[in-house]
């Protein structure tokens, strides 16, 4: 294994411990494997890609110039770049056209999809119409709280008035009849 004897093994394994300690050993290990396979998997990734893009063994010439494929990439992004700018520029004129209201999307053609600039111009869309329910739904919830609230506060109010005139009522009479115990204890 890489040129390295099990007495070596040992000797690297046993610093290891020494300096890093038994709690951070089977962390480093696990973040050394995942390192290990993440390299291994771009590698696998490349020989596909040199395996599909470069070498074509049906072909008469075997190994594709890499400056041809290098051209038809750059082609293909100048045209996914204008198709880009074509995408922006319909997509700013139909939310300036729609900006104050949420219309349904036009459907589109079989097998033409929806660049980037038109996506993420509709979720913009979907957002603030979201944000905007949302809002209502707060507003609608705040109104209907501060109904309760007034319904509760009347409601609390008026027994507190009946209760404040209830007791008036009979505080008037109570007190002849205290003036009349107050003349008896004097009377005594």
């Amino acid at each position: 294994m890489f040129g390295i004897g099990g007495f070596e093994l040992f000797l690297i394994l046993l610093f290891g411990f020494l300096l890093f300690g038994p709690d951070k050993l089977p962390a480093m290990a696990k973040t050394l494997g995942k390192a290990i396979g993440k390299f291994r998997n771009a590698q696998e990734e490349m020989n596909k890609v040199i395996k599909n893009e470069v070498y074509d063994p049906d072909s008469d010439e075997p190994f594709k110039n890499p400056l041809d494929v290098m051209e038809k990439a750059a082609d293909a992004g100048k045209k996914a770049a204008n198709g880009a700018s074509k995408a922006v520029s319909s997509a700013s004129k139909v939310v300036s056209s729609h900006s104050s209201s949420a219309t349904a999307p036009k459907p589109r053609p079989a097998g033409q999809q929806e660049s980037f600039s038109e996506r993420k111009a509709r979720y913009d869309r979907e957002r603030a119409a979201k944000q905007a329910a949302e809002a209502e739904r707060a507003e609608a919830a705040k109104q209907a709280a501060l109904a309760a609230a007034d319904a509760q506060s009347t409601e609390a109010a008026a027994p507190e008035t009946a209760a404040q005139a209830a007791p008036a009522a009979p505080a008037a009479p109570a007190a002849p009849a205290a003036q009349s115990s107050e003349t008896e204890t004097k009377g005594e």
